[in-house]
């Protein structure tokens, strides 16, 4: 389906021969969270927060139209900000003030939970979860008008176009957890999503939406039960499928991304699929077409230097054309200190003016001491990683310091100018009940830094 039929079956234009093609089903529904943000689709609490920078700025669609959403978002360029994932429930009051002072936001929140904490810090951002190509297994529940939890699956299921088959004429779930593809191609598919994010954001008094599972590299491995063999491999790339009007998936992916992304941004809600990490080379899809990115699993130690950087490249595209970069892994422990100051590292080597970052080990309630060093102001800026290439290391200057990543695999030892101090963070994690900040800082000697190979550093003049 073109671009024209998609924006026509919005409703985003208007002409005088009209637009014709499929129909519009209206609904309040969604689709759920059974994927991808280490978090499940429990119901949570939360806080709301302000953890600093300036006033920030208006979200904006993938093509720089729409309207500026009803809360800035944050600037981060001179500052580390956290925006969690789902929070849990039942937090202490001073857990809610603790979270409002050090958090920009968060997800997945219901009324009840976002208003008193917006009573506190009225700028506390809080995203819609959604899924952005697959409908939810109908066992699992989202929050479906802002107060409650539901699923639309008995709307869904009774427009038999909406869903993707495969050649049997069989409809095709995720291997992983049940959830089902749906058929980009179908402009009443394609209306009511875009009908649904929009309603069920707006009752919710949402920022935007994080659309979940997006990525067509997902599709080889997790589209297969049963089989579709037109989507393995680098099938979404290189297949042209009749049912997309002869286009491949990852062609009918952009023009319906570029479709929604419009018509969230009309409502001033930036759409902001998960992506996954950029990793996957033949990946070719466009994913600057949205007004953001959530880029889940970023920066991981396991990576290879080359998907390194590839995916780095990509997110400092992103942040450079001033895109919402939500940046998101994991930790075995609390105490894995070497792996928290690779996530931060990575991060301060790509973060402009609207990048946020979290992890954690046992639950997005938690807090790390390193996110509170103050390195200011960005002195340089990378287009690609060839241009932070520094002694067989990546290296960022700050007005007060310097992140150092080495995804390589050998040993590198770099030099700073006498008395540069080599950042040590000492505990962090859970966020007690009286809502103390967990670990502190400390330093050493740091005109001398060898880093181990897939490690990083965070150096203070």
């Amino acid at each position: 389906m073109c671009l024209r039929a998609v924006l026509c079956a919005l409703g985003l234009i208007v002409t005088a021969a009209g637009c014709g093609g499929g129909s519009s089903s209206s609904g309040k529904g969604g689709a759920g969270s059974a994927a991808g943000t280490g978090v499940g689709g429990s119901s949570g609490g939360g806080a709301a927060g302000s953890a600093g920078g300036a006033a920030g700025t208006g979200a904006s669609t993938g093509n720089g139209g729409g309207v500026a959403s009803k809360r800035p978002w944050p600037d981060s360029t001179a500052k580390t900000l956290v925006l969690a994932d789902q929070l849990p429930g039942a937090l202490t009051a001073a857990q809610q003030m603790f979270v409002v002072t050090h958090m920009v936001g968060t997800q997945k929140l219901t009324l009840d939970q976002s208003q008193p904490l917006r009573a506190l810090q009225p700028n506390f951002l809080v995203l819609h979860y959604h899924l952005a190509i697959w409908q939810s297994a109908p066992s699992v529940t989202f929050i479906v008008d802002g107060m409650s939890w539901g699923n639309d699956y008995p709307t869904v299921t009774t427009h038999e176009s909406w869903f993707w088959h495969n050649l049997a004429g069989m409809r095709v779930a995720s291997v992983k957890d049940g959830k089902l593809l749906m058929n980009l191609g179908d402009s009443g598919f394609a209306a009511y999503w875009a009908q649904s994010f929009i309603a069920q954001a707006k009752a919710g008094d949402y920022d935007g939406v994080f659309a979940d599972s997006a990525s067509p590299a997902l599709l080889q491995a997790e589209a297969q039960d049963p089989p579709e063999p037109r989507l393995q491999g680098t099938g979404a790339r290189d297949t042209a499928i009749a049912e997309l009007g002869g286009e491949t998936y990852i062609q009918a992916w952009q023009t319906f991304m570029t479709g929604l992304d419009a018509a969230l941004g009309a409502q001033g809600l930036p759409l902001i699929p998960n992506t996954s990490a950029f990793t996957t080379g033949w990946d070719t899809t466009n994913y600057e077409l949205t007004a953001g990115a959530f880029i889940e699993g970023f920066a991981d130690p396991s990576f290879a230097l080359a998907d390194w950087q590839h995916s780095t490249n990509q997110i400092l595209d992103l942040a450079a054309q001033h895109k919402i970069v939500i940046v998101q892994n994991y930790l075995a422990s609390t105490g894995d200190v070497a792996t928290r100051l690779y996530y931060l590292a990575n991060y301060l080597l790509v973060r402009g003016d609207r990048t946020y970052i979290d992890y954690f080990a046992g639950g997005p309630l938690e807090w790390y001491p390193e996110w509170t060093v103050d390195l200011g102001a960005p002195a340089t800026t990378g287009a690609t990683v060839a241009d932070l290439a520094v002694g067989g290391a990546y290296e960022r200057e700050f007005a007060n310091g310097w992140a150092v990543v080495n995804p390589g695999g050998s040993s590198v030892t770099l030099t700073f100018p006498s008395g540069a101090r080599l950042v040590m963070p000492q505990g962090g994690g859970a966020i007690d009940a009286a809502g103390d900040e967990p670990g502190t800082i400390a330093d050493a000697a740091g005109t001398s830094v060898t880093l181990a190979p897939q490690t990083a550093a965070i150096v203070l003049k």
